[in-house]
């Protein structure tokens, strides 16, 4: 009984070392891929911001509320949802008034309390965004900080990027492995990476017809890193 265990455990050893000689040699390949999609955008987000400045922080900081909703309140006779007005960001900074005036200050120092409010516009109807930053500086809005396009969905164009990133990088390690006389046969790992990105925007101011805004492509573009595996 014992010597025909010992001769069943040699010839399964055998065996499964004849299946792993059969078995092709395998070789890693890693390689990178990147996907990029272009489309028109279709929502904006205007940042705009209000100043005021007084020697008394109450009064400045009522200044500056009675600016605000008057803002809002032009905003959403344009058709914004009170919803897509959001704050960005406040401040209040003092700067005492010196008992003399260095030689050296600036001319436009402005002493006292400084109340800076800061807030994001979103706007749907893309073609009112020039618009929509001329309602803002009209209701009292000191400045118009920047205008962004982008897309109100972007995980569509992102799964179509990614795909796009797969293929990139299948082809790649398709390449490497023709060169080496071999074939890919499987994925082993890989990694994803990356962001929307958006073309710099160009606005002109033209006093006759309010701002006229050039948007450029929303650029969706992402990356991925991946470790094939091929054979002979």
């Amino acid at each position: 009984m014992k010597r025909t265990f010992i001769c069943l455990l040699a010839a399964l050893l055998a065996g499964t070392a004849g299946a792993a000689a059969a078995q092709p040699a395998t070789t890693e390949i890693a390689a990178s891929g990147t996907g990029s999609i272009a489309m028109a955008p279709d929502v904006a987000t205007i940042n705009a911001s209000v100043e005021t400045n007084s020697e008394n922080a109450s009064d400045a900081i009522a200044r500056n509320n009675t600016i605000y909703d008057r803002v809002v309140a032009n905003l959403t006779k344009q058709g914004v949802a009170r919803a897509d007005i959001a704050l960005g960001y406040y401040n209040i900074r003092y700067v005492p008034r010196p008992s003399a005036i260095p030689p050296n200050s600036v001319a436009e120092e402005r002493y006292g309390y400084t109340v800076h409010r800061n807030f994001l516009v979103k706007v749907r109807a893309i073609g009112q965004a020039g618009a929509t930053s001329d309602a803002c500086i009209a209701a009292g809005a000191t400045a118009i900080d920047g205008i962004d396009f982008g897309l109100s969905d972007p995980a569509s164009a992102r799964a179509e990027a990614i795909a796009k990133a797969v293929a990139d990088a299948r082809r790649n390690a398709d390449a490497v492995a023709r060169a080496a006389g071999l074939h890919v046969v499987s994925i082993k790992s890989i990694e994803y990476g990356g962001r929307p990105g958006i073309e710099p925007v160009m606005m002109a101011r033209v006093a006759s017809a309010g701002t006229q805004l050039d948007q450029s492509n929303v650029n969706v573009t992402v990356s991925v890193s991946a470790v094939f595996l091929a054979q002979p």
